[in-house]
């Protein structure tokens, strides 16, 4: 990923998926694992991990869309087999 698509997902689509109610809610998910029999160790852990996938997926995944919609906008599209003229 690019540096850019980074700054872009920290500074715009980190904002847009709160706002959507699907960022990465800590506090909620500490809440939600505060119902299991877990050490608090392992819940730290848990939390932890989650965080980590999040924010190596979620602006992975924001960079292949941004990709995909500047390609479109371009009329960019590599298609799987080549047009019939």
């Amino acid at each position: 990923m690019l540096a850019v698509e980074q700054r872009l997902f920290d500074t715009y689509g980190e904002t847009i998926l709160r706002e959507m109610g699907h960022g990465f809610d800590e506090a909620e998910l500490e809440k939600w694992l505060g119902t299991f029999p877990i050490d608090g160790k392992v819940r730290y852990r848990i939390v932890d991990g989650l965080l980590d996938y999040y924010q190596h997926w979620a602006p992975a995944s924001f960079a292949v869309g941004f990709r995909l919609g500047l390609a479109l906008l371009n009329d960019d599209i590599r298609r799987f087999r080549p047009e019939k003229a």
